[in-house]
């Protein structure tokens, strides 16, 4: 409180104490020798508290207290600390820490465990697949950024994943205190380093593997590498390893045979007594796919179109175009898409097995097509009869959405020839070019597709379209602009994907020690999604036959399941939603492969980056002294100030409500009033 409030409280008190004594001494009509004391003081009290509450004088407390600088314990979860042997070494130097009288009451500690995630360290497992230093550090920063806080650091240094955490530990404005866990011991080793394989190859071709293979160590060696599937080795090369050349790439093609998920196993002969032999081997799988698509080019006429289309659908190397004449033997069952060339009446008997075997079509018009023939049989579109022909060019349209592709130019394209007449639909189509006629636009198909159910339909309203070709190629000097155009609208046309209430997402392989989630999505009969359903997952071992039921979990507008935990093996699975005839099954492989087995030493050159000072787990007062000697890591005193305004005072009104009803209470009781 300020010294002019002081003045001001004594001149309110003055002030008071002379309005009483007007009204109670001084005034003969109020003078009662036997009152006037009591009521006085009343009155006075009254005033003095108004006179307070007008002045509002403001106190000051001041509180101190004593804050403790934080210990933050960071302790690597992952199970290369089981792996190299110390688990206990952690353990017991974690006990030393927590439970240390000095350090408790110099520190605020709190421990923290890392692996795949960081966490709060309720209990160590050693068992975390992976290890993310780099989050670790992260995290730390943020937790700690406006503080004391020095870190003690407990790991191996090995990470297997996230970004290089040399760099993250860096930022982080603490002290930090590493602790290597392991052997800084250098041996001998080979190990596979890092494996490159596609994920999917196509049946009947080869596929490539790159894979990169490290040597420790002094001595001039060498050793088999072999490629396996199963007991079966199908590549194989002796590699020389020195002091000078430590390392070595082999890539080698392998085929695809067969259908499935394929395992295969990496492998470099161990040294002599070599210590870890666990990273001499490594796990891949492949899935082989067969999506060799089969294109019937049906005419039976001969035009350049038939060959440019031939080339421009065998482009890709898993599409074959079969040129036939509609009146050969042919087994329509074996192709995914029948080209209808410029159908007339000798394409009844293909309509019919179109029809039989509900397959996808794509008909291409010209000069030569019987209209009257096409309007009998098919529902699409009809078309005026006439003689006369007409040049179309092609206009784009972008807002065609069946599949994505970009105008390669088609407004600059020679014309197409075709009959003239009304081209009208009974059905919606979705127009990828439309019809430009002396200059004018309009909005009649050119080329367009169309969805019936399960089969997808293709209309080209016009012959030509080899020249197309080649004028992309003066354009382009390539073919591969117009083709792969053209290769989007097959791939298209030629899939019987439908539209389905349960669908999944999923690979097929996966390795042991990643996250495994496999994803759904769940459509009412409006195919709306769904956030009500009820998902079950069944997994079945293949080898053991034994069976587990997982729920699904509605996450962010899906549905997921996490089998993280099963076991490397081969599984089957059925999808099904509780009360509804709907389910999917499928496959996947886990492939044994735990990455935190690779590591045959702890990384001391990486934790060499973060600090002068490197601490072993039996070092564990040389740690408590470096952290209790430090200046920096002492209390500090911090001073709290707190204003209060007399005016927040309840207790003052309370007062002067009493004093003024007391005194009329007492003057009536008097018979003053």
């Amino acid at each position: 409180m300020t010294v002019t409030n002081i003045l001001f409280i004594i001149l309110a008190a003055i002030i008071a104490l002379a309005l009483v004594l007007v009204q109670y001494y001084f005034t003969k009509k109020n003078k009662r020798s036997k009152h006037w004391i009591l009521f006085s003081a009343l009155r006075f009290i009254t005033y003095f508290s108004v006179f307070l509450l007008l002045i509002n004088p403001k106190f000051t407390n001041t509180s101190y207290t004593l804050e403790k600088p934080s210990l933050a314990i960071a302790v690597d979860n992952s199970s290369s600390i089981n792996y190299l042997g110390e688990k206990e070494n952690v353990l017991n130097l974690l006990n030393q820490l927590q439970q240390d009288e000095e350090l408790t009451e110099a520190f605020s500690i709190e421990t923290y465990s890392f692996g795949a995630n960081f966490t709060n360290a309720d209990s160590l497992s050693f068992s975390a697949s992976q290890s993310n230093l780099h989050q670790a550090f992260s995290n730390l920063q943020q937790l700690y950024k406006n503080k004391t806080a020095p870190v003690v650091f407990i790991s191996d240094g090995n990470q297997t994943y996230g970004q290089d955490f040399t760099y993250s530990a860096k930022q982080l404005k603490q002290p930090i205190f590493p602790v290597v866990v392991g052997d800084t011991t250098k041996y001998e080793d080979l190990k596979i380093g890092q494996l490159n394989a596609n994920r999917y190859a196509f049946l009947n071709n080869k596929f490539p593997v790159e894979v990169f293979v490290n040597y420790s160590g002094n001595s001039a060696i060498s050793r088999r590498f072999e490629i396996k599937q199963g007991n079966q080795t199908l590549y194989s090369e002796t590699i020389s390893f020195s002091s000078n050349k430590t390392s070595a790439v082999i890539n080698a093609t392998l085929p695809a045979n067969s259908v499935g998920v394929k395992t295969y196993s990496v492998a470099i002969q161990p040294l002599e007594n070599e210590k870890n032999i666990e990273n001499n081997t490594k796990n891949f799988a492949v899935e082989v796919i067969d999506e060799k698509t089969n294109v019937l080019l049906l005419s039976s006429i001969l035009h350049p179109d038939l060959g440019a289309l031939k080339k421009s659908i065998e482009h890709n190397q898993q599409r074959t175009a079969t040129i036939k004449n509609v009146e050969d033997d042919i087994d329509f069952g074996e192709y995914q898409l029948i080209v209808l060339y410029q159908p007339d009446e000798n394409f009844a008997r293909a309509y019919e097995q179109i029809e039989r075997l509900g397959l996808n079509t794509l008909t291409v018009t010209g000069t030569k097509t019987n209209y009257q023939f096409l309007n009998r049989n098919q529902q699409v579109f009809t078309k005026q009869n006439t003689n006369q022909e007409e040049d179309y060019l092609a206009s784009y349209n972008e807002n065609y959405s069946s599949f994505q592709f970009e105008d390669i130019g088609f407004e600059d394209f020679p014309p197409l020839k075709d009959k003239f007449g009304d081209l009208s639909f009974s059905r919606e189509v979705n127009p990828l070019l439309f019809q430009s006629i002396a200059g004018y636009d309009t909005e009649t198909p050119l080329l367009a597709t169309l969805e019936n159910g399960s089969q997808r339909h293709g209309f080209l309203f016009g012959e030509n379209a080899w020249q197309w070709r080649a004028k992309s190629f003066l354009e382009e000097e390539s073919f591969n602009t117009y083709d792969e155009f053209f290769g989007k609208l097959i791939q298209y046309l030629a899939s019987n994907k439908r539209r389905e209430r349960l669908r999944l997402d999923y690979n097929s392989f996966y390795n042991s020690g990643e996250d495994i989630v496999l994803q759904a999505q769940y459509f009412d009969k409006n195919y709306e999604f769904d956030t009500r359903g009820k998902l079950n997952l069944t997994v079945k071992n293949k080898e053991t036959d034994a069976s587990q039921i997982f729920p699904f979990l509605l996450r962010n507008n899906q549905y997921e399941v996490d089998l993280s935990n099963l076991p490397a093996g081969d599984y089957t699975f059925t999808a099904k939603v509780e009360g509804e005839q709907l389910s999917k099954s499928g496959s996947f492989t886990i492939v044994d492969f735990e990455v935190e087995k690779q590591f045959l030493n702890a990384n001391l050159s990486a934790f060499q980056q973060l600090s002068d000072e490197i601490y072993f787990p039996n070092q564990f007062e040389e740690i408590k002294q470096q952290l209790l000697q430090s200046p920096e890591f002492k209390p500090i005193q911090k001073s709290k100030q707190e204003v209060s305004p007399l005016i927040d005072w309840v207790y003052l009104l309370a007062i002067i409500v009493f004093c003024l009803s007391s005194e009329w209470f007492l003057r009536k009781y008097y018979g003053l009033i």
